[in-house]
């Protein structure tokens, strides 16, 4: 799936480093993003998972420089094409044009007040550039790419009077218009049934493939993780904790969190699967514990987990765990 260079590696598009956001409280600073590291290569399809409130979406947001006040970037850095995207002049180039967004609900992304036809026009001419009827043409190019059925009608329709995949396909047309070269999609198949779900998949997925568009998904499914995704990141607490490729975690998960999502998931293949869920509650985060976030909550903890955190650590070619229990190799910054 993902082209390579000479040296075998991907190319790098994205690069993030340590990348931490904070969001200021009566008990003190949050993290909503903690010392985060991930990369996205061409043509990639990188998944980052995790149940609701382990920052996914903040770390989207702030990918694009969209961290809005109180909240802030307090370190790290983001880089798109060896450019400095935490830089503002940068940002405003490249967000919208060679970096998109899919937000998480198309009906709070949408102006419920303007027609379909109205947002793409006012969108292709303020981002692309484009006047008169190249408006129009390239509008319905846009609503065919994404499969919209008699798109001169949905373009005088407003978001309510489309179902919920017929807006999820609105918000693609929208990300697309200025030729992308990543998508980073949050969770966009929320709240839609498991039909309309597989068919917004196989349309990210046609569409990245045919267009060469990489794509960061933000998810908390590992279904979409499983039938999308190159990579995974699994994501908790604001930190990465695994990441590996996919068909590696999904036959051997390293970290307790990552096993605990997968044995929380239903199997259609195992008629007599037991389900397991993760003990305990999500972390407040505002009291944060100073050993490994995942201990309290672990059933495989020890002292050491409630005195430091565990370091993401390379265990095997492209496999990195955060793990005291997972004996690794070298520590180094950089993603595999």
């Amino acid at each position: 799936m993902s082209t390579t260079g000479d040296n075998g590696r991907t190319e790098r598009l994205l690069e993030v480093k340590d990348l931490t956001v904070g969001f200021p409280t009566r008990d003190g600073t949050v993290l909503g993003v903690d010392g985060l590291t991930l990369n996205v290569g061409s043509h990639e399809r990188l998944g980052v998972v995790g149940e609701s409130g382990s920052g996914k979406s903040v770390m989207g947001l702030a990918i694009l420089g969209m961290v809005l006040p109180p909240g802030r970037i307090m370190g790290g850095s983001v880089r798109w094409k060896g450019e400095d995207v935490l830089d503002e002049a940068v940002a405003n180039r490249v967000r919208g044009r060679e970096i998109a967004m899919i937000f998480q609900d198309p009906m709070v992304s949408l102006n419920p007040l303007k027609t379909v036809g109205a947002q793409l026009r006012e969108l292709l001419q303020r981002r692309v550039g484009l006047q008169g009827p190249a408006v129009r043409t390239r509008s319905l190019e846009l609503l065919d790419m994404v499969g919209i059925a008699n798109a001169p009608e949905r373009l005088k329709a407003y978001a309510y009077e489309l179902s919920g995949g017929m807006r999820q396909r609105v918000m693609i047309a929208t990300a697309l218009a200025c030729e992308p070269t990543l998508l980073i999609a949050d969770e966009p198949t929320t709240g839609l049934d498991v039909t309309i779900q597989d068919q917004i998949l196989t349309l990210l997925r046609n569409l990245s493939t045919e267009l060469g568009v990489s794509v960061l998904m933000i998810t908390h499914d590992l279904g979409v993780v499983a039938q999308f995704c190159d990579r995974v990141q699994v994501m908790y607490a604001g930190r990465i904790v695994e990441r590996a490729p996919i068909a590696e975690m999904f036959a051997d998960p390293q970290h307790p969190y990552s096993l605990g999502l997968l044995k929380s998931v239903p199997r259609v293949d195992q008629a007599e699967t037991e389900l397991t869920g993760i003990p305990g509650e999500p972390l407040d985060r505002a009291r944060f514990p100073p050993g490994c976030a995942f201990e309290p909550r672990c059933v495989e903890a020890q002292d050491t987990c409630q005195v430091t955190p565990p370091p993401l650590v390379r265990i095997a070619e492209r496999r990195w765990v955060a793990c005291y229990n997972r004996p690794g190799a070298e520590r180094t910054g950089s993603d595999s």
